[in-house]
Parts: C-alpha cells; structure tokens; sequence
C-alpha cells in the first residue's frame, strides 16, 4: 500500500512538472512568434524605406505618397495626385493604369479608395452643410446639377423618413454635404451650389437648406429664383478646396463607417446601414443587460 502511494504521488509531480513545461514551452512560443512578427516588420520596413530612396532619387522633380507592395510581386504602388501608380525599382519605372482580377475587379480603384478612406480622418469638413442629426455619419460630395446626387438624396430622405417614423422623429442620418459643382458637366451646377449655400447662412434649423436643395437637385426652382451672395461663393470656394483635397472626380462620392463608394450604389449603402443599425441594436441590448444606459 506504501509503495502504491509513492508511485501515485510520483505520478502527480510528473504530470504537474509535465503541465508547468508545457505552460512555459506555450509562452516561449508565443514569445517567440511574436519576435519573428517583429523581425519580419522591420525587415519590410527596412526594404519600404529603400525602395522610397530609389523611387525619390530616380523621379525627384515628383512628390509621391503612400508607397506601399503591389499584388504583383517586384512591384511596387504609389499615389500621385490622387492617382495610383506602379512603379519596378529593377527597370526604374513607373506606370500609370489599372490591375484587374479574374472576376472584372478593379484592384486599382480598391486601392485608391483605401486611400482616401484613410483621408477621411484628417478631413476638415467644418464647412459642410448639416442635414439632420441622426447617428450614421455621411459626408457627402454632391453636384446639385448630378442625377445621380438627386437619386441619393431621395433614396436618404425615404430612409431617414422610415426611421422616424418609427423611432419618435429621431433622425437616421446626419449628412454632411459638401457641393462639388462640375462644371465641365454641368455649366449651371456653380449658380445652384451658391444658391443653397446662401440659404445655409441665415437658417439655423437646416430645414431651409435641406429644401433648397432638394429643389435644386429636383430642378424646382427656376434660375430667376436662385440667391447670389458673397458669403456662399466664399463657402463653396472651400467646399471645392476639400473636395480637390479629397481627390473627387466624380458625384455623388460618399463617405460612410469609414467607407468611400463612387456613384449611387444602393444596395452597397443598404448593407452598410442595415449592418450599422443591427450593431446599435446590440449595443442598446447589451446596455440594458448590464445597466450602462
């Protein structure tokens, strides 16, 4: 019986001294993966920086931004004037155009978008109309002049509308929009963005704006009806410097949960809204639950 009771307590500090290893070995590896991570990021750090040398010393007179690995390998892509180029280190070249993948996809209008979704954090859009107050954020470039502009606002006002209705006249959205008169499309958008602007200054509320243009985006009012102010050709002079900043060549483009999509793409912003609303929902449950409401 002794001798049954050492081994058994023998075999109780084997297995703990065998657990307290494999413990240890776990956190060694751990430890380890987190080295090698930290090696590989200086390495490619180290090799980015090289690269940004070469591609400076080899096209001085030109001012690049976010250099980054390309898909391809040996290639390498940067942004010019809001632009994607490639650039091969080896044969000291850049070019300009688009990478497609087997489905159609622009891998290049991705990566241009990825690249002003990361603008938008450092986007002063102060001067922006304020059109409700709701909590999904848009900011939004629109050309009062664009069908497209008007199909969006309509498709915001009928959301925002639905959302009311069943939320005690709470605003869905807050829209901040910033004209973007194009002028080589629409010769009289530069007049109807004044027009709201000029509205804008002396309307607290934002209801009068919010109906000017939706009439100017519907073509409700007539041209001998529009105001002309100083104040609103001021405004929209820095509404177009944002949306030059912004690198905005086409309306409506819209920024929303950290997204930039081009064009009115309605099931893209029912998606994003249903998803934004099913995470509030969930948050107000969980609020509930553990009492932080």
């Amino acid at each position: 019986m002794k001798q049954l009771k050492n081994t058994l307590i023998s075999s109780v500090i084997v297995l703990a001294t065998a657990g307290a290893y494999s413990t240890a070995n776990a956190k060694q590896l751990i430890t380890n993966a987190d080295v090698i991570e930290q090696m590989n990021q200086t390495k490619q750090q180290a090799q980015q920086d090289l690269i940004a040398e070469k591609l400076k010393a080899t096209f001085a007179k030109t001012t690049f931004t976010n250099l980054e690995s390309s898909i391809m390998d040996g290639l390498w892509q940067a942004e010019i004037s809001n632009q994607v180029v490639y650039f091969n280190p080896d044969q000291e070249l850049i070019f300009f155009g688009e990478i497609y993948d087997k489905n159609g996809l622009s891998l290049s209008e991705q990566t241009r978008l990825k690249w002003q979704a990361k603008r938008t954090a450092k986007l002063d859009v102060s001067s922006a109309l304020v059109i409700g107050n709701g909590p999904i954020e848009i900011i939004e470039f629109t050309d009062p002049d664009c069908p497209f502009c008007q199909r969006f606002s309509e498709w915001a006002d009928t959301k925002n509308a639905q959302y009311q209705q069943a939320n005690n006249g709470k605003d869905l959205f807050t829209r901040k929009v910033v004209m973007t008169p194009i002028a080589s499309l629409h010769p009289n958008a530069h007049k109807e963005a004044v027009h709201v602007l000029c509205v804008a200054k002396d309307d607290q509320t934002n209801v009068d704006t919010h109906e000017a243009l939706s009439q100017v985006l519907k073509g409700t009012i007539s041209y001998a009806d529009m105001l002309d102010c100083d104040e609103g050709k001021d405004r929209l002079k820095q509404h177009e410097s944002i949306s030059e900043s912004f690198g905005i060549s086409a309306t409506p483009t819209l920024v929303i949960d950290g997204q930039v999509i081009q064009g009115f793409n309605q099931a893209k912003l029912d998606q994003i809204v249903r998803a934004k609303l099913n995470t509030s929902q969930e948050s107000t449950k969980q609020n509930q639950i553990t009492g932080d409401e």
